[in-house]
């Protein structure tokens, strides 16, 4: 993808709440400007439209491990970070996974009880914030696949854990770490005052630092561990948007709002201003690319497509 003018990073279209004509900037653009190849769906695939990774994939405890740490290189890494359990009359439902409002000395000390049991098997546990806790695994250790959170949320806990001889080894080990957690006087006490537990660790994100990473972009408008990791990487700036009113300058970037979620406040507060800019010479391009892999073009020209009508959806 071109990294001239800027571009909008969106959730999927079907995540966004609203009709289409809420946000009729984005009719424009989407009716008038050029419809790019479809692309990979997921995080992944969105994410290697933005960067150059190689080897190409997504290892997220190794990339947010070098965000919080900067010790990534040289090992692998998974993430075990702390979770909650709902036990059911049909089996466990994983609830939560990281936000669970751990104070930083209550994910400390959790973190410390579980320490000697993954150190037995020779993966260290470390707990540098509240919600991102890892393991540090040799190079060359083959490690099976886990869930994303994502995938694996508000679903059964047991059919997302890997299976196989490895995959005994690893349930077992989580099943001792939810004994220790579950007895742990923290949990005890968070169960006491009707705070949601950490009763458990989900273990995801496999892997080592991509070797290179190149950036399509000259800087990244981001707050999310893994773009910000693979922005860092690749060299290039990392900003934040402190207020509801957009820089300046946002030629060569692209913007991260993945996790916005209404039609009609991206109107108001993106689409329109940043198209405005488009149609004065203010901006080369805007680009908008959504997670399900779909994305489109917007150049001043296209606005003298008078014959070309505003989408009425999103197809």
């Amino acid at each position: 993808m071109s990294g001239s003018g800027c571009i909008l990073l969106l959730p999927a279209r079907a995540r966004l709440r609203g009709d289409l004509t809420q946000a009729p900037s984005l009719q424009k653009l989407i009716g008038r400007g050029d419809a790019l190849e479809d692309g990979e769906s997921g995080e992944l695939g969105q994410l290697a439209r933005l960067f150059d990774i190689t080897p190409l994939g997504l290892p997220a405890a190794a990339l947010s491990r070098h965000l919080d740490c900067g010790d990534a290189a040289g090992s692998q890494w998974l993430r075990a970070d702390p979770a909650f359990l709902q036990p059911e009359m049909s089996g466990v439902r994983l609830m939560a996974v990281g936000e669970l409002g751990l104070k930083p000395e209550e994910a400390e000390a959790l973190a410390q009880a579980l320490q000697p049991l993954f150190g037995d098997f020779g993966m260290p546990l470390t707990a540098p914030t509240a919600t991102r806790w890892y393991l540090r695994v040799e190079l060359g250790h083959r490690l099976p696949a886990f869930s994303t959170p994502e995938d694996a949320l508000g679903d059964d806990y047991g059919a997302h854990l890997p299976y196989g001889d490895e995959g005994r080894r690893w349930r077992a080990l989580l099943t001792e770490a939810q004994v220790i957690l579950h007895n742990h006087p923290i949990n005890q006490a968070r169960v006491a005052a009707g705070r949601t537990p950490a009763n458990a660790l989900w273990v995801w994100g496999g892997g080592a630092l991509p070797q290179q990473v190149v950036s399509g972009v000259g800087a990244l408008y981001a707050s999310e561990p893994l773009a910000c990791a693979l922005a860092q990487l690749s060299g290039i700036s990392i900003e934040r948007i402190e207020s509801d009113v957009l820089p300046e300058q946002l030629e060569d970037c692209a913007i991260d709002l993945r996790g916005a979620r209404s039609l009609e406040a991206l109107e108001s507060a993106v689409f329109e201003p940043l198209l405005e800019r488009v149609g004065k010479g203010k901006l080369s391009s805007l680009t908008v690319d959504f997670a399900d892999g779909h994305a489109w073009n917007y150049r001043r020209s296209h606005g003298l497509r008078l014959w070309k009508r505003p989408a009425t959806s999103f197809e």
